[in-house]
Formats: structure tokens, C-alpha cells, sequence
């Protein structure tokens, strides 16, 4: 059904120079076009209108970078540590603690099946770095930052051994 009849270069050739056909418009187009972007919104002239927009924006980073270097500052040296037995565990640690009993039940669920040897110093480090995080909120025991940096490590190895399921 479908057959193609060899054709020479020539006749190829003569075939495609009948298929360029230059058409010239009939009117000149480019006042057209003059007034079409003319007519566009300057980019220029909205940031001209809101000065403030940035010293806006620029003080709200400020801000948030200082926020954040406050709560990752680290406690007076002269202060005594306080011992975290004393005190009632924050919602962050019952937090931290309720997410690591969550991730070590889907954790021993995944393990049993064999993970391939190149992905072990992968799982190693995500295992490793867990365990920082953890001992950093011990001493931080109030800290979201790191709270989600436990949650987003979790994930990781817990999607690492989801993969490894399937490879």
C-alpha cells in the first residue's frame, strides 16, 4: 500500500524549488507593528511606580534572615545547662520522637528486602545524618528548623528503601 517509487536528485531538486514561493504583502506592515508596541505597557514604568516595592522586599529578607539567625543562635556560655530530664519534653521533641517511632515501624516494613551494594553509603550517610539531627535537638529541643530537617531526612531514606523494592 504504501509504495515509494525511487526518485533521482534531480528530479528531487526540481521538486523542491517548486515549493519555495516567496509572497511579497500587500501593504507595508511595520506601522502596524509600530503601534502594537507602542501600545504595550512599559516594563520600566512600573518599577518607576513603586519604589518602595523593594526596600520593601529587601527589609522583609532581612528579616527573615535575622529571625533565623536567632533561633539558631547558640546559648549564652555563662548560662548553666539545664538537663532536659528536669523538664517536660516540648512539643517539638514529642513531635521529633512520635515522627521517629513512625519512621522506624515503615523502616523495619522496607528492610526486608535487599538494597543494592552501590546504594548502601547513600543510606549510610541519610543514617548518619538522622542521628545528628536528632542529637541537635537534644541540645535545640525547640528548633522547627530542625524538626523539618528530620522530617525531609526521613523521607529520604524511607523513599531510598521504597525504590530499592523495585531496582
Amino acid at each position: 500500500m504504501n509504495e515509494r517509487t525511487p526518485i533521482g536528485e534531480a528530479e528531487l531538486r526540481l521538486a523542491l524549488r517548486g515549493l519555495r514561493r516567496d509572497i511579497e504583502p500587500t501593504r507595508d506592515l511595520w506601522p502596524d507593528i509600530a503601534a502594537r508596541i507602542g501600545a504595550l505597557p512599559r516594563q520600566g514604568a512600573s518599577r518607576r511606580r513603586h519604589p518602595w516595592l523593594l526596600s520593601l522586599a529587601t527589609a522583609a529578607s532581612l528579616a527573615a534572615a535575622l529571625g533565623l539567625a536567632w533561633q539558631l543562635r547558640a546559648p549564652p556560655a555563662s548560662a548553666p545547662a539545664t538537663p532536659a530530664v528536669a523538664s517536660a519534653p516540648s512539643l517539638v521533641e514529642r513531635e521529633a520522637d512520635s515522627l521517629t517511632v513512625q519512621y522506624q515501624a515503615a523502616l523495619r516494613e522496607l528492610d526486608a528486602h535487599p538494597v543494592p551494594a552501590n546504594w548502601q553509603p547513600g543510606i549510610e550517610a541519610l543514617d548518619r545524618s538522622a542521628a545528628e539531627i536528632r542529637e541537635a535537638l537534644r541540645a535545640q529541643p525547640d528548633s522547627r528548623l530542625l524538626l523539618e530537617r528530620l522530617r525531609a531526612t526521613y523521607t529520604r531514606r524511607l523513599a531510598l528503601a521504597r525504590r530499592a523494592l523495585y531496582a
